[in-house]
């Protein structure tokens, strides 16, 4: 280690490349070095606050020479919340940037020489604002006149950083937290504390539909009722929530929502529209944070896909319904899996709400039923793979090779994890022929690929 890096001590380092977590990446003497919020192209004067083996941290005393990227945040909150990592980055470097990460990973992780990686498909407009439909707000004591804050976690903290707004966030989500804080603070309803386990109000949940404009709010709570419920839920209305739910959450640890649900007002259940399919949208149902890049996504996956209305097509991780019932009138028959019985029940309400009659739907883990699907010759002609952040289970991978099948279209929302499987895959016959990254999620450092693999 070089005896020049030490914590405290200050050096002008120069950017070459940035992390997904936002820190950019420079050289001290042989030590790499990530300093918070630097871009590519920029020189900063940097002070070390934290020195490891092979590598340190730092964070900018100075900016010598800024990056022509650079730009002046649009958001109040940026420089302490976490929620965001390159508000202060055009969006058009952004995306440069995104795409050189999907790239290095592959390489890096994957195991690909030359990886066939398109450019990152952007939302329009330039600087993305309102796109989330989803924020999960947590509550928790704080020391100040209301003895509570909902916010966003500060980075790489539970503290947390109170929002007048969140430019990222639709505009309901903020009016909808300044009527919860209101209800607490007048009947008198305590923040849980995740140390003692004591208090009532755990998160606050709230989703909105571009499409239909509904509003659903989940309020999880310690606890089984809140005081005055009438009240606050006439409240959430006139703030534009069309459902509220209560979910309690008794349990310790930081699972979000409990297991039950318990409908305030309205259906329980909220309508997005993605093309020409609808899904209904219940309060523990995954589905992507930004409808306007879901299309994008999907439209990429069904190219990539190919389908001329003759392929049997598996999903392994359908959800709700997802790029099954996207897909189905370009296939012969579409075969959805979750090991989610929730989800299913879902797919099935969203398959019949659409008037599709080609999708099936299977409870349990694909794992498990695509070497049953071998055995009975019933092998799929593509499999759609959309796994969690962790990636695809070995088994169900090792399943896939097994069956031979011939086509995999592979969404994901973590390059690496995308990375390690993408060279398992390759190692086993497949080529991976095309990859195509959509930002799902502007100015954070988080890209989604869909991955074309074909059987040689």
């Amino acid at each position: 280690m070089s005896q020049k890096v030490k914590k405290n001590s200050q050096h002008i380092v120069q950017i070459t490349s940035v992390t997904e977590k936002g820190f950019g990446v420079g050289n001290i003497g042989g030590m790499v070095v990530f300093i918070d919020g630097a871009l590519p192209g920029e020189t900063v004067e940097a002070q070390i606050v934290k020195v490891k083996t092979r590598y340190c941290y730092g964070k900018t005393l100075n900016i010598i020479t800024p990056a022509p990227a650079r730009i002046e945040s649009p958001c109040p909150h940026a420089a302490k919340c976490g929620g965001c990592q390159f508000q202060h980055c055009a969006y058009p470097v952004q995306l440069e940037v995104k795409k050189r990460l999907v790239t290095d990973v592959l390489i890096k992780i994957g195991g690909q020489e030359n990886p066939p990686v398109a450019d990152v498909l952007g939302m329009e407009g330039g600087q993305p604002q309102r796109y989330r439909n989803k924020a999960v707000f947590p509550i928790v004591p704080a020391d100040n006149a209301k003895g509570f804050a909902i916010g966003m976690y500060a980075p790489r903290s539970h503290r947390i950083i109170e929002l007048t707004d969140c430019i990222i966030q639709h505009h309901c989500h903020i009016e909808i937290l300044q009527t919860l804080s209101a209800h607490m603070q007048s009947a008198a309803l305590s923040p849980y504390n995740e140390t003692t386990h004591k208090g009532l109000m755990r998160y606050i949940i709230v989703r909105n539909s571009l499409s239909t404009g509904e509003v659903m709010v989940v309020l999880v709570i310690n606890g089984q009722t809140i005081s005055g419920e009438e009240q606050l839920c006439a409240g959430l209305t006139a703030a534009g929530a069309s459902t509220v739910i209560i979910s309690p959450n008794t349990t310790r640890g930081n699972t979000i929502m409990g297991s039950s649900f318990r409908v305030l007002s309205g259906a329980g259940y909220i309508h997005e529209n993605i093309g020409d399919v609808k899904y209904q949208l219940s309060a523990p149902s995954f589905f992507q944070v930004n409808p306007v890049q879901v299309k994008s996504l999907y439209d990429a996956a069904l190219s990539q896909a190919g389908l001329t209305g003759q392929e049997s097509v598996l999903d392994a991780h359908v959800g709700v319904g997802g790029i099954a019932l996207y897909a189905a009138k370009h296939a012969r028959e579409v075969i959805g899996i979750d090991i989610v019985q929730p989800a299913i029940d879902d797919a099935v309400k969203n398959a019949a709400l659409n008037g599709i009659q080609n999708a099936s739907f299977l409870c349990g883990a694909a794992e498990e039923i695509v070497p049953q699907m071998l055995e009975e010759d019933a092998r799929p002609d593509i499999i759609f793979l959309d796994p969690p952040r962790k990636g695809c289970d070995p088994a169900l991978l090792a399943a896939i090779i097994a069956a031979q099948i011939p086509k995999i279209v592979y969404i994901s929302c973590d390059p690496a994890t995308l990375a390690r499987d993408v060279k398992m895959l390759t190692a086993s016959g497949y080529t991976l022929k095309a990859a195509q990254p959509v930002d799902m999620f502007p100015h954070t450092g988080k890209v989604e690929v869909s991955c074309l693999l074909e059987l040689h």
